[in-house]
C-alpha cells in the first residue's frame, strides 16, 4: 500500500473529531480503472451519464415558472436593508421581455454580449434573456473595470471579440472600462441599469418591451450544440482565453452533479452565495444550480475580504442555507469569524448539508476546524467536498460523493466524465474527457489545437496522486501544477503546491500567500504577502504603520522565522526546506498579472514582476530589513 497524503494533512488526522458524520444521501462509489501497458490510467464512474432532460437551461425557468410560480427564485440585498425578492414566475416574464428587446437590437451573429458588472439580479435575467435565444453571454471579472487603472484587459477583449452589446449595470461606476470598450467597439449597443450615458438604453427601458411569438421561435432553435456562455480563463500567461461553453456541457455538468448527489432533489435548495458568475464556480455551482432545482438564490453582498466578511456571515446566519459553494479564502474567513464568536457555528450548521469548495487547497487547519465546529454544533460533522475542475470543465469533472476518509482529497470522476492520468514521476497528469468539457475556446485555433491529446482528452497541466494506490476509490489527492513546479541547480523538482501548502498553515494568520523562488539555484527561497489586517490586531504597536514598517517589523520577523523553522523540521529535504525568506511590502497587483481576477496570486506573474526582490533575497549574505536567511 502506497500512501500519497501531505504530511501538513497527516499531522490533523489525529486531531479529527469522532463524532458522525451527517446523514446525506450519496450515490454509492463505483469506479472503473483501466492501466495501459506504459502507465496509464483511464479512470471513469461504472454508471453513465443520464440522458440529458431539456435542450437548454432555459427549459428549467419555463418549468418552475409553470409548477412554482410565487416561489422565489433570486433575492439581493436592497438599499433599506430588506431583501428584494423576485419569484419564478416574474423571473421568466421578464427575461422574456429581454429577449424579445434584444432580438429588436438585431445584434450581429456570432458576437457575444458583454457584461461588466457585479452579480445582481438583472445581469440574471440578463444572460437568462440572451441565452434562451442563441445569444452568447461573456461575463467578465468587474476586477478588469473597476481595479485596473488602464482597463487593458477590456481593451483587449473588446478588440478580439467585438461585442454586439456592452452591459453596465452603472455607467457612471464603469465608465472608465466603458470609455475604453467603446473605442474598440463604436458600433456595439450600450445598455445600464443607471447611469446610462448618452446613446445607451436603460434595462428599464427594454423590460418594457412586449415579447412576441419570435422569442419562442428563437427558443425553439436553440439546442444541445448552441454556444451559452464564454467563460474567459484567468490570462494569467498572457490575454484571457474564451471558453467555449454549450447548452450541451451546462446541461449535463448539471446532470452527473445531481447523480452523485441525489439529496439536492429532497428539499427546497437554498443558497447564499457571493461566486462571481463570470467564473465556472458561480455560474454553475450557484446560480445554475438553483435554477435547476427550482430553488433560491440570496445574492451575498458580503466577499471574503475583512470590510465585506461580517455581511457574509450576518447573511449565512439569517437564511441558513443548506448547501455553500465557496473557495478556500472565503471558508478559511469564516472559520475565523466562528473562532472569534462559536454561535455563528450554531447557527449556521443545522441546516447546512455540505459544503463544497474548489479553485485552490484549502488549509488543513480550515478543514479541520470544519469538521470540529460542525460536530460541537450538531454533533455530526459536516462534510467537506473537494472538488477538480476548470473553465474548461464547466463545473466539477471530480467529486466528492461520500464523508471524507481523508481530508482534502479531490474525490473521483463523475458519471460521463473520463480522466486520464498519464505517469510522471511519483506522480500523474491529469486530463477529462467527456459532454461536461469545452469542444475548445472561442476563435482560437492555436489554442485549441494544443489543449486536447490524440484521444480528445483535455489537457489540464494539473497533477494528481492515489490517496492510497491499493483503494482508488478513496480519491485522488492534488499534487500541483505542471507549469509552476521547477528545478533547483541540484536538479532536484520542488512541488510549488506542496511545500506552499504545507508551509502556509505555519504562517497563519500573518501571510496570505507565498510564492517560491529558487529556480536554477542552490536554495529554496519563498517571497511573502502580509496579512497587514491580522498583523495589526496582533500587534498593536503596528496599528498605524505603513507597510513597509510591517515588513520590517522585529517582532513580526522573529514569528515568521519561528514558522518558517517549524515547518523545516517537519521537511527537511532541500527541496522543501526554506532557507531563504523576504516579506513583500505591497500586495499583489492585477494589471502586474501578480494576482489573477479570482484572487489568485500567479507565481510566475510574480517572480516576473519582482525580479529585483528575488536577486536582493539571494544576495544576502545575513538576515537584514524584511529577508530572513534561516541556518
Amino acid at each position: 500500500m502506497t500512501r500519497h497524503i501531505p504530511e501538513a494533512i497527516q499531522a490533523i488526522e489525529p486531531l479529527r473529531p469522532d463524532a458522525p458524520f451527517r446523514n446525506v444521501n450519496f450515490a454509492p462509489v463505483d469506479i472503473r480503472l483501466d492501466t495501459r501497458p506504459d502507465g496509464t490510467v483511464l479512470l471513469s464512474n461504472a454508471h453513465p451519464l443520464n440522458a440529458l432532460p431539456v435542450q437548454q437551461l432555459g427549459e428549467y425557468l419555463r418549468r418552475h415558472a409553470a409548477s412554482r410560480p410565487e416561489q422565489t427564485f433570486l433575492a439581493q440585498m436592497g438599499a433599506t436593508g430588506d431583501w428584494e425578492r423576485l419569484t419564478y414566475a416574474q423571473a421568466l416574464a421578464k427575461v422574456n421581455a429581454l429577449s424579445q428587446w434584444l432580438l429588436d437590437q438585431k445584434l450581429p451573429a456570432g458576437h457575444p454580449l458583454l457584461i461588466l458588472s457585479e452579480n445582481s439580479i438583472n445581469q440574471a435575467l440578463l444572460q437568462f434573456a440572451a441565452m434562451q435565444i442563441g445569444v452568447p453571454v461573456m461575463p467578465v471579472s468587474p476586477a478588469y473595470s473597476l481595479m485596473s487603472e488602464a482597463c487593458g484587459k477590456i481593451a483587449d477583449l473588446s478588440q478580439r471579440f467585438g461585442p454586439g452589446l456592452v452591459y453596465a449595470s452603472s455607467g457612471k461606476r464603469f465608465a472608465k472600462a466603458m470609455t475604453v470598450a467603446r473605442e474598440h467597439t463604436p458600433n456595439a449597443i450600450w445598455l445600464c441599469d443607471t447611469d446610462a450615458p448618452t446613446g445607451a438604453f436603460t434595462l428599464d427601458q427594454a423590460l418594457q418591451t412586449p415579447p412576441n411569438p419570435a422569442v419562442d421561435e428563437a427558443f425553439a432553435k436553440v439546442n444541445l450544440d448552441t454556444i451559452a456562455r464564454l467563460l474567459l480563463t484567468s490570462g494569467s500567461t498572457g490575454s484571457p482565453k474564451a471558453v467555449i461553453m454549450t447548452q450541451r456541457n451546462i446541461v449535463a455538468s448539471g446532470v452527473l452533479w445531481d447523480q452523485v448527489w441525489p439529496f439536492l432533489s429532497e428539499e427546497p435548495l437554498v443558497m447564499v452565495d457571493w461566486l462571481p458568475w463570470n467564473h465556472t464556480a458561480g455560474a454553475h455551482g450557484a446560480l445554475s444550480l438553483v435554477l435547476r432545482h427550482g430553488g433560491t438564490l440570496y445574492l451575498d453582498d458580503g466577499k471574503p475580504v475583512p470590510q465585506l466578511i461580517g455581511r457574509t456571515v450576518n447573511n449565512l446566519r439569517t437564511i441558513k442555507p443548506n448547501v455553500m459553494t465557496n473557495v478556500p479564502r472565503g471558508l478559511d474567513m469564516l472559520v475565523a469569524a466562528m473562532e472569534d464568536d462559536p454561535d455563528i457555528a450554531k447557527d449556521i450548521f443545522p441546516n447546512l448539508q455540505v459544503i463544497v469548495y474548489g479553485g485552490a487547497s484549502l488549509s488543513p487547519n480550515t478543514l479541520l476546524k470544519l469538521e470540529q465546529f460542525s460536530a460541537q454544533a450538531t454533533g455530526r460533522r459536516i462534510p467537506v467536498s473537494s472538488s477538480l475542475g476548470s473553465t474548461e470543465t464547466t463545473m466539477p469533472a471530480t467529486l466528492i460523493w461520500w464523508s471524507p476518509k481523508v481530508l482534502g482529497t479531490l474525490g473521483l470522476p463523475a458519471p460521463g466524465v473520463e480522466a486520464k492520468l498519464v505517469p510522471l514521476d511519483d506522480r500523474y497528469e491529469i486530463r477529462f474527457r467527456g459532454a461536461n468539457i469545452t469542444r475548445g475556446y472561442f476563435n482560437d485555433p492555436a489554442a485549441n489545437q494544443k489543449s486536447y491529446d490524440d484521444e480528445g482528452f483535455l489537457l489540464t497541466g494539473d497533477a494528481v496522486t492515489f490517496v492510497d494506490t491499493d483503494h482508488p476509490e478513496d480519491g485522488l489527492m492534488y499534487a500541483g501544477r505542471l507549469s509552476e513546479n521547477f528545478k533547483l541547480a541540484t536538479g532536484t523538482w520542488v512541488s510549488v503546491a506542496t511545500v506552499r501548502g504545507n508551509l502556509l498553515p505555519q504562517l497563519h494568520p500573518f501571510v496570505t500567500d507565498a510564492v517560491l523562488t529558487g529556480h536554477d539555484r542552490d536554495e529554496l527561497g519563498a517571497l511573502f504577502f502580509l496579512n497587514t489586517t491580522q498583523i495589526r490586531k496582533k500587534f498593536p504597536e503596528l496599528a498605524e504603520a505603513s507597510d513597509t514598517n510591517i515588513a520590517r517589523h522585529g517582532p513580526l520577523l522573529d514569528v515568521i522565522r519561528q514558522g518558517i523553522e517549524r515547518h523545516n523540521v517537519n521537511f527537511p529535504g532541500s527541496s522543501t526546506r526554506i532557507i531563504r525568506a523576504m516579506l513583500l511590502d505591497s500586495a499583489p497587483n492585477i494589471d502586474d498579472n501578480e494576482i489573477t481576477d479570482k484572487g489568485y496570486i500567479n507565481q510566475s506573474g510574480v517572480l516576473k514582476k519582482r525580479a529585483d526582490a528575488v536577486k536582493r533575497l539571494y544576495d544576502c549574505p545575513t538576515s537584514a530589513g524584511d529577508c530572513l536567511i534561516i541556518t
